[in-house]
């Protein structure tokens, strides 16, 4: 076990570039063409939102916290990237994955125990033999080379909270912690540092606060632990016109200019210089904005990064609004009698 994240086998092994990943899920499409044409699934980001619900379910019956949860969904982001979601049992995979995860944030579970949860749940998916589930263990830890610690954004959202020049309120925390749930539906994860995840997570939330009375999003204290341990894991996801605020905060916000459209200024902010500059406007207008823009620049943080992940956090929640339970547990069902995975 690593001491520390910049010495994990995450940070070596586990981060990639974008077209790393592109590259992959090419080869991924040339290998299983015919299964994927013929049972064709979700959007990968809502298929994340359906394991996601899975994963909820299963523990809700079991004693969890929520960062299994979180976990499991990195896990199952690292197995995907190497197979194809039409030759697994997505049902099997996402309680092995629970398990698996339960074990390596020490919250055990028996394995016939969690067969016999999940059987409840799904009893046309999952096998009563619990080797089954083993030997799906067996194949995801081999997926991830025994590499099995995973660093999570909470921890450094923690960090930020005791930064008193952020001077985070409880409101920020909450949705910062709401969209770091969120993220894990998407490759960021895979992509950035669990660090930049968060700080991101904090930016859209002060930026998001201000216009997200309109949406009736409640925002409890904090109290970090209890949320780790909740049996929920809070979200923005699914809720009608979240995408659009987001863009129309950050299109409001004094750093953008408000008569572009917010995806292609994002983009063309890519000079750091060009960032700067826009940066000392929003920091003469807002004194939370001026400590934000201070912490980034003292940090170092990759900006453009920051951008990247904002654009993929703002396209997830417009994907999500199209997500419907119903479609993607047939074309889950299908694909696994189809290609027989559930025998």
């Amino acid at each position: 076990m690593a001491a520390n994240y910049w010495t994990s086998t995450q940070k070596q092994n586990w981060l990639f570039e974008t077209y790393e990943i592109a590259d992959l899920r090419e080869e991924i499409g040339r290998q299983h063409m015919k299964a994927i044409e013929q049972y064709p699934l979700p959007d990968r980001r809502l298929m994340f939102v359906f394991m996601k619900d899975r994963l909820m379910q299963l523990g809700k019956r079991l004693q969890f916290r929520q960062q299994c949860v979180a976990t499991a969904l990195v896990y199952l982001h690292r197995y995907f990237l190497f197979n194809a979601m039409q030759n697994v049992n997505i049902y099997l995979l996402t309680a092995t994955a629970f398990y698996l995860a339960s074990k390596t944030e020490e919250c055990p579970h028996h394995i016939r125990l969690v067969v016999s949860e999940a059987r409840q749940l799904w009893p046309e998916y999952i096998p009563n033999d619990p080797s089954r589930l083993g030997e799906m263990e067996f194949c995801l830890i081999s997926e991830m080379h025994s590499q099995l610690i995973v660093w999570h954004p909470y921890r450094s959202l923690t960090t930020l909270k005791e930064n008193q020049k952020l001077a985070l309120t409880n409101e920020e925390l909450s949705l910062a912690w709401s969209i770091i749930n969120d993220s894990f539906m998407t490759d960021l994860p895979l992509i950035h540092p669990p660090y930049l995840i968060a700080i991101t997570a904090m930016f859209l939330a002060v930026i998001f606060v201000p216009s997200k009375s309109s949406l009736d999003l409640k925002s409890p204290v904090i109290d970090y632990q209890s949320m780790l341990d909740a049996t929920r894991m809070s979200s923005l996801g699914g809720r009608v016109g979240v995408s659009n605020s987001i863009a129309s905060a950050l299109n409001g916000s004094t750093m953008l200019h408000p008569s572009h459209d917010v995806s292609k200024q994002l983009s063309q902010q890519q000079n750091n210089a060009s960032i700067k500059a826009r940066t000392l406007v929003a920091a003469a207008n807002s004194e939370k904005m001026q400590h934000i823009i201070e912490f980034l620049v003292e940090s170092d943080i990759d900006v453009k990064a920051m951008i990247d992940a904002t654009q993929d956090i703002i396209s997830l929640y417009e994907m999500w609004e199209q997500y419907n339970e119903k479609t993607a547990k047939e074309a889950v069902g299908r694909c696994i009698r189809g290609q027989h995975l559930d025998t």
